[in-house]
């Protein structure tokens, strides 16, 4: 079998599909998932991890320099990415497979400054930083390809695909992508959560935060939430923990401290399970960066 696929790969027909395969574009392949049917939901996910793996394989990406940039920035490739509101009203990015593209974007938006286009070209490692810097600064779509044949990514979407292409843990799964919204909100927003006080303290001062019976740290998006459950945990006493972002960080990093694996998050109707020190690295990350 093996010697007849070479045999047919060095003859005629062989010649005509590696052409085939060397001239076809990322365009081509957001084109066939275009016209990938979702009711059959196999060949639909497989060609989604086509597309995003495929895009983290582009030789170079375009993306748009923020319109305040300085040139200088421009040109060193260093500047700050655009970040817009979409058509939903959500922060997003503009990413594209070909510089062309990039430019009549610019050309349409008027994002030009002493004849410099406002585009940067990514390659290699600087593509999934940029996707990382994205997400941990409340990006919630990418668009690919805008005026073309395009499409609208969730971040986290793409950076999972990344880390499974080299065999390492999700970055969160799809149930937890919620909690992405909420640590942007209170990063960007005047958003905060409760936690329950407990009766301890670490040497730094930072109060260590009650953990239910079953070992578990639960997080609240309401605070009546919150003054209900302490009752149930034998905390009816102690006050309920108003926490920013930072504050959230060192109270999850106290309960790590203490050996705690596991979260809970309640958000609106929702109960988020996650791991303690995911959570610890994603704040850590959103509050570095």
């Amino acid at each position: 079998m093996y010697n007849e696929l070479c045999k047919h790969l060095n003859g005629e027909k062989g010649n005509i599909i590696m052409s085939e395969i060397a001239t076809k574009t990322y365009q081509d392949l957001l084109q066939e998932f275009s016209k990938t049917p979702k009711e059959d939901v196999k060949a639909f996910t497989e060609k989604y991890k086509e597309v995003l793996t495929e895009f983290l394989n582009l030789n170079e990406v375009y993306t748009i320099a923020d319109k305040n940039a300085k040139v200088s920035d421009v040109k060193n490739n260093t500047a700050r990415p655009l970040c817009a509101l979409s058509n939903k009203k959500l922060p997003c990015m503009w990413f594209f497979s070909e510089r062309e593209m990039a430019e009549k974007f610019v050309n349409h938006f008027g994002l030009i400054k002493d004849d410099v286009e406002y585009i940067m070209k990514l390659q290699g490692e600087q593509i999934i930083g940029t996707v990382k810097k994205a997400i941990f600064n409340g990006v919630f779509q990418f668009a690919i390809d805008e005026g073309k044949c395009s499409m609208v990514i969730v971040p986290y979407d793409l950076l999972n695909r990344y880390l499974e292409n080299k065999g390492e843990e999700k970055f969160l799964l799809a149930r937890q992508y919620e909690l992405m919204i909420l640590f942007s909100s209170m990063k960007f927003g005047k958003k905060s959560v409760f936690a329950i006080e407990s009766d301890e303290k670490l040497e730094n001062g930072i109060i260590v935060p009650a953990i239910d019976r079953d070992g578990v740290l639960r997080i609240f998006e309401k605070q009546e939430d919150a003054d209900v459950h302490k009752y149930d945990i034998g905390y009816g006493r102690k006050d309920s923990m108003n926490l920013n972002l930072v504050r959230l960080r060192n109270c999850v990093s106290a309960a790590v401290s203490k050996k705690v694996e596991d979260m809970k998050f309640e958000v609106g109707q929702h109960i988020i399970e996650v791991k303690a020190k995911k959570v610890l690295h994603i704040l850590n990350e959103m509050i570095i960066q």
